[in-house]
């Protein structure tokens, strides 16, 4: 479940950018798993793994071994939507999940531990992680703040607790996105408005997220913005959006001289409360 690597958006001509694609923060449901010495797993929604990579199972309905008695495994993708894993299982899947895995915590000194996972993160400084089963001495389970993203597949986290031995395990450590964020837009100044399009892909139920608008002067202060629906243009909120269905909307950006809108330069999208949901985002503004 990866996301895209985080940037600044270059202002090109036609003032149209994309705010990347953000994958799930928790649980991606499964579909089905087959009857087979390398059971094949289907999900409803694309799974963005790769070969190789490792998921944790978080739940595993009538498959024969259960897959969350080894949770951590191996993946060979098959297509967009299907991938398998290593298990012999006599009874197939008819649901189930999976999410982020931790395969090391590492020694390392300093205050900003290293998490090593097995897939592509698609974290962002400032995103916040839950982490299960850390192993570390002293723990990291809880919620922690991304400090530092090291590679596609390993970032820090702010604590000062310094784990005192190697940590991490193929067995029990996995995390969830309890926080994070889209790339951020740059429109070099701030004035005008423009148009937003927030489009979804959904999975199996539970679906949800949470999205806020936010806009910066800096790029390091943010706050929630202004938008209107295309059904009352006219009409400006800046309250958080609950999206739990397939869809594509546009909302309006007023300009900052209208009534009741909002300056900013800068602006990206927050996400909470993420389950079996991608989310897209594309901004369009004007000069």
């Amino acid at each position: 479940m990866p996301g895209t690597t985080p940037a600044y958006q270059p202002i090109d001509a036609t003032f149209d950018s994309s705010l990347g694609t953000m994958y799930p923060g928790g649980s991606f449901v499964i579909v089905s798993g087959t009857i087979a010495a390398e059971t094949v797993i289907t999900t409803l929604a694309p799974h963005g793994l790769t070969s190789l990579d490792r998921v944790f199972f978080t739940a595993s309905t009538t498959s024969n071994p259960a897959l969350t008695v080894t949770p951590h495994q191996v993946v060979t993708v098959l297509s967009p939507t299907t991938f398998s894993v290593p298990v012999n299982c006599s009874a197939g899947a008819t649901a189930g999940a999976f999410d982020y895995s931790i395969l090391s915590i590492p020694t390392t000194p300093g205050a900003a531990p290293l998490i090593n996972v097995g897939t592509a993160h698609g974290l962002r400084v400032g995103d916040t992680v839950t982490i299960v089963a850390s192993g570390s001495t002293p723990s990291l389970d809880g919620a922690q703040v991304v400090t530092a993203i090291e590679s596609p597949t390993a970032f820090r986290v702010l604590t000062s607790a310094v784990p005192t031995t190697v940590a991490g395990s193929i067995t029990a450590a996995h995390y969830s996105k309890t926080t994070f964020y889209s790339d951020i837009y740059d429109r070099g100044h701030q004035d005008g408005g423009g148009g937003l399009v927030l489009t979804s892909v959904i999975s199996t139920a539970p679906v949800t997220t949470k999205v806020d608008i936010e806009g910066s002067f800096d790029g390091a202060n943010w706050f929630n913005t202004s938008y209107a629906t295309m059904a009352a243009p006219q009409t400006l909120a800046v309250a958080q959006l609950t999206v739990t269905t397939a869809v594509s909307t546009n909302y309006k950006i007023p300009a900052s001289y209208e009534v009741n809108g909002i300056a900013w330069r800068f602006l990206r999208l927050k996400f909470s409360s993420s389950t079996n949901i991608i989310m897209s985002g594309r901004i369009h503004t004007t000069p």
